[in-house]
């Protein structure tokens, strides 16, 4: 089912390691990519180069999906000159959707509790008008956004969030990962109150101490209870495998084709 399997999900890989090495690995194996778009490759590349690009995966009948920049964005952030840069960066990004003719971008919520836990509701109010504004982008190309989780410690700041969001291409990325590394992998209580806005899945592994990004199966996350619940509830998301190394991909695609629930 291995082979099979490559069909039904995407792989990320960063848009400039793609063109210095990971493109023909790409195209050969038939592999969906979620291309990462970061401020390095939308300052490094023109649109010909992601034109290309884009092409090539086209032409191969490859659905496309992309993800956003998000070192040193803070799309919630108070400061209203931060939060313009950061609108304008993710807007930069969402441009190429027209390009690659992707269905979906991945951006970062970038809530982090240090800096907002006196003031969650001036960061939800910005965040709201953040990704409403950027989800009327999304929507010129028939794209959703799909906004991930990092180190947000508690669901219920997501439910808020979703809950009041006027936007209905607009759905949440689950990132298991991040969800056992830095917000204490309490599975159950997320998918019981998000289960409603799941659109995707980020998976990749670790042991619970830090973003690790193993091979699945290789540490901790309970991949398989994630994927059963959501399928008990009649949910089935986007998946993304999120290698960091080369040799991890087909450790990650055997141990999901046996554990796969749809």
């Amino acid at each position: 089912m291995t082979d099979s399997l490559k069909d039904r999900v995407q792989v990320n890989a960063p848009f400039s390691l793609l063109v210095d090495h990971y493109l023909p690995f790409f195209l050969e194996q038939r592999l969906n990519p979620e291309i990462g778009i970061d401020d390095y490759s939308l300052e490094r590349f023109s649109p010909a180069d992601f034109a290309r690009v884009a092409r090539q995966f086209q032409e191969a009948g490859l659905n496309i999906t992309l993800h956003g920049p998000f070192q040193d964005l803070w799309p919630g952030a108070l400061d209203s000159l931060i939060r313009t840069a950061s609108r304008a960066r993710l807007q930069q990004a969402l441009d190429l959707l027209d390009i690659f003719q992707a269905s979906s971008m991945v951006c970062h919520l970038a809530y982090d509790d240090h800096y907002y836990h006196f003031c969650q509701d001036q960061w939800l109010q910005h965040s709201l008008a953040t990704w409403e504004e950027l989800a009327v982008v999304a929507a010129r190309y028939n794209a959703q956004l799909m906004l991930e989780n990092v180190r947000e410690p508690d669901p219920q700041l997501l439910v808020s969030l979703f809950s009041r969001l006027n936007a209905p291409n607009v759905r949440f990325c689950l990132d298991v990962g991040h969800l056992q590394a830095f917000a204490g992998g309490r599975f159950q209580d997320w998918l019981e109150v998000l289960c409603p806005y799941v659109g995707e899945l980020h998976l990749h592994d670790n042991h619970g101490q830090a973003d690790e990004h193993l091979a699945l199966g290789a540490g901790i996350v309970p991949i398989a209870f994630v994927l059963n619940f959501l399928a008990a509830k009649g949910v089935r998301p986007l998946i993304t495998l999120e290698p960091h190394q080369e040799e991890s991909l087909e450790p990650s695609l055997a141990y999901l084709a046996n554990i796969w629930p749809w």
